[in-house]
């Protein structure tokens, strides 16, 4: 197996890459590749690329890394850590996949069998083990119930108890979850403490599915009565003594630090991005904000399959050229008979332009659809759940993405073609932009983000990519204040600017939670805000601002069948009026009867409107001057109305000829003298190409194009 990534998607001239690569061969050679078009489709231009003659080009030590996925909380040795005498050890926790293999909810276990550990069994029991000896409770706990367990062991006696039970708002009938026995004190071990994980064998194993809140440690055994009270809830400010540790989740959620409220800062980290600011077992459902409510959302949510970062060490790095021309590119890997890209984003230097036009690339799009549908433990996207059932909410770019790749992926139409999309049909785009000599440079999500304003008011226009669908509230404020500035854009895309994201400070992981609209998981009640930001999730819309508001047309039909194929494509039926000086600059050199896009696309059938497509609406924004100069409607049932549009469940809800499942191709001038220009179609860019790049999309384009850039 031949894989890797990069540290980074995007870099600038005089930045460096590393490339992570695994693989079981040797050696394996590297190449810098400059792509212009990656799909082989024999009715396309082929693949479009060329060797920059890179200095790193060349031959390396093959080494097999592997990934090790599973989140937990890791905390530094101490001796007051290792429970030479009494203890208590304390938690509230609400497992979420019971009887998959030992869990352990806390441990300071190492080699040789050393240390101590509260978890569950295969079974489901809790349990407590010091060393070799094991005490386990009577009955399986409740699995996607809060309870809180403790364990108690008095060290002159060698007595141990197990105790559990339920919050006092559950009415479940209490059950015999403990146990009671004798054991023999633990030799003490020198590894950390780890929450949700052991280090038993030496190694990292017995990840805990489920949520934990409030874990805390004592160094004596605790009576009834002040278990009791921390069973009621813990209260920081009067927790028994001697406290040794107490963690409160609740505090730096945005980060990965585990604050210690017990006064002796034994703070901890989280690896592989457990998720957080999680309702716990005090959520009163009365507010879904954890700022207004911290103790009600001190649960952290640990999965066994979570990887944020496979850790891999670096096999080559590649410091960008100062003359290397902005674009896409990609390190070939060829090992044996094996090859593999690693693609990279190429910017042009900070505060720099080299052509009049920008192209957006959706950087946080890749990652949020990256590895869907592979099915390799660990790599999970946005569309994905965890083995225990619970959606994604973060995605990372420190691991293999092997959707990110310049070839078409496993998506296919509903005939079993294979179709491009996200960078596959991105470099459609780019293929073109180079076939009629328009200068352009790359821009990302990430730089967008983090510069704003100042990385946009450079260009005369701007042109997204096929599938601009996780924004984050500064891209938009950027692009706002952009067109109210006089610039221009091309949303030449479709689903675009609808779902809140938020990125992490580093910029290496991305955050969407989903509490509404069309959605592969629900989020849970309550856990509707971002870890990284604090904001509302959800779609744009429902907070405000609609894509119509900023591009005209927005979301309101897909295509995908419960198979997981794609609904074959529409032409659109030109609506403008032509005697609109707008209207017809736009639509020359089209025939006034001419359908735009009525011929066969790359990979998903005949028109240009497909696979995921937007309308213009005044009621959700669509500026009232704005001009309809073509629609696409007549798509088969396969295109279903979005959930954010229903209002009824009824037999209508799902009856063809809906007239809100159509595409809009819509155009507007702004106040300052800009134009923006929205064709509302994933499936633009795969038609750019057809009869030599001369047919109705393509005029069309370069006409926008032309108009925007003067």
């Amino acid at each position: 197996m031949l894989t890797g990534y990069t540290d980074r998607l995007s870099a600038r001239p005089g930045e460096t890459l590393s490339f992570m690569v695994s693989t079981d061969a040797s050696r394996f050679n590297a190449e810098i590749v400059r792509l212009l078009h990656g799909d082989t489709d024999p009715r396309g231009p082929g693949r479009r690329e060329f060797a920059v003659g890179a200095e790193v080009d060349g031959g390396y030590p093959g080494m097999e890394q592997k990934l090790f996925p599973g989140s937990f909380i890791i905390v530094a040795d101490h001796p007051d850590l290792r429970l030479s005498g009494d203890f208590t050890l304390f938690a509230w926790i609400r497992p979420t996949r019971l009887a998959s293999g030992e869990q352990v909810i806390l441990s300071k276990e190492g080699v040789g069998e050393t240390g101590y550990a509260l978890g569950l069994s295969d079974t489901g029991r809790l349990f407590l083990r010091l060393g070799t000896a094991r005490i386990e409770g009577a009955t399986p706990v409740l699995e996607r119930r809060w309870q809180w367990v403790a364990a108690r062991y008095e060290a002159n006696t060698g007595q141990a108890r197990l105790s559990a039970g339920f919050s006092a708002h559950d009415q479940s009938l209490a059950e015999d979850f403990g146990g009671a026995g004798y054991l023999p004190p633990a030799i003490s071990s020198d590894a950390p403490l780890l929450i949700a994980a052991s280090m038993r064998h030496g190694q990292r194993s017995a990840y805990y599915n489920g949520l934990i809140a409030d874990p805390c440690m004592f160094g004596k055994w605790l009576d009834d009565a002040e278990l009791g009270d921390l069973a009621g809830g813990v209260d920081f400010g009067s927790i028994p003594k001697p406290c040794i540790a107490a963690w409160d989740f609740s505090i730096g959620s945005n980060g990965t630090r585990i604050h210690d409220a017990g006064g002796r800062a034994f703070d901890g980290e989280t690896h592989q991005s457990p998720v957080r600011a999680m309702t716990g077992p005090y959520w009163s459902g009365e507010t879904d904000d954890p700022k207004s409510d911290p103790r009600g959302y001190c649960a952290v949510h640990f999965h066994e399959d979570s990887l944020s970062d496979a850790g891999w060490r670096p096999s080559f790095a590649f410091t960008v050229p100062d003359d290397l021309p902005s674009g896409v590119y990609a390190a070939r890997l060829t090992a044996g008979d094996e090859t593999e890209d690693l693609p990279f984003l190429v910017c042009p230097p900070r505060g720099v332009v080299t052509a009049p036009l920008a192209l957006l690339v959706p950087t946080f799009t890749y990652l949020a659809y990256g590895n869907e549908m592979w099915r390799d433990y660990g790599l999970n996207c946005l569309y994905d759940r965890y083995v225990d059932g619970a959606g994604v909410p973060l995605a990372s770019l420190r691991h293999p993405i092997k959707t990110f790749r310049p070839g078409r992926g496993l998506l296919k139409s509903v005939t079993g073609a294979h179709f491009g999309r996200h960078l596959c049909a991105d470099l459609y785009a780019v293929d073109w932009l180079d076939v009629i000599g328009q200068p352009v440079d790359i821009i990302t999500d990430h730089e967008l983000h983090c510069e704003g304003l100042g990385l946009l008011k450079q260009y005369k226009a701007v042109m997204t990519g096929s599938h601009p669908e996780y924004v984050s509230g500064q891209m938009l404020d950027a692009l706002e204040i952009y067109l109210k500035g006089g610039g221009s854009l091309a949303y030449l895309g479709g689903n675009g600017f609808y779902s809140v994201t938020s990125l992490s400070d580093d910029g290496g992981m991305i955050e969407v939670r989903r509490p509404n609209g069309t959605r592969p998981w629900p989020s849970n009640p309550g856990e509707s805000h971002h870890q990284l930001t604090g904001e509302p999730g959800g779609l744009w819309r429902f907070r405000g601002r609609a894509p119509q508001r900023l591009v005209g047309v927005g979301f309101t039909a897909q295509g995908w069948t419960s198979r997981d194929d794609c609904g074959l494509p529409r032409p659109y039926r030109q609506t403008g009026d032509r005697s609109r000086p707008l209207v017809a600059e736009l639509l020359a050199g089209i025939g006034e009867d001419e359908m735009i896009g009525d011929f066969e696309t790359l990979g998903l059938g005949v028109g240009a409107a497909g696979d995921e497509v937007d309308r213009a609406d005044l009621s959700l924004g669509t500026p009232a001057h704005a001009q309809v100069l073509a629609t696409a409607t007549g798509f088969s049932a396969d295109y279903q109305l979005v959930i954010d549009e229903r209002r009824d469940v009824n037999e209508a809800a799902t009856l063809p000829g809906n007239p809100l499942v159509r595409s809009d191709i819509v155009c507007f001038e702004t106040a300052a003298g800009g134009l923006v220009f929205s064709v509302g179609s994933m499936q633009w860019f795969s038609a750019l190409s057809h009869n030599g790049y001369d047919n109705t999309v393509s005029k069309m384009t370069r006409n926008v194009l032309r108009r925007m850039l003067g």
